[in-house]
């Protein structure tokens, strides 16, 4: 298997880890209470991100887990994304 395509492969991996984050975010956020508009999630994610954040400051006086772990497993696969189409490009 050529470098591109498993770049992309671990994209797809990292992106599925991100949608674990999200929905967990959401859960919690449904969990305290508040309402989540499921069908608007990408209208209103980043109201939800910051909600999450401030609710989980109040109470643990840190950011949730999942708050770091949706924008790392962001980044990397947008990293490995632009990797792997440069390579597969060549």
């Amino acid at each position: 298997m050529e470098l591109g395509r498993i770049f992309l492969v671990l994209a797809v991996f990292s992106a599925m880890a991100g949608i674990y984050c999200m929905t967990q975010i959401l859960g919690y956020l449904s969990s305290k209470g508040e309402k989540v508009n499921w069908f608007l999630i990408r209208l209103k994610w980043f109201s939800y991100m910051s909600k999450y954040r401030e609710l989980t400051m109040q109470e643990t006086g840190e950011v949730g887990p999942f708050h770091r772990g949706y924008i790392v497993s962001m980044l990397i696969s947008l990293v490995l994304v632009i990797a792997g189409a440069m390579l597969l490009n060549q």
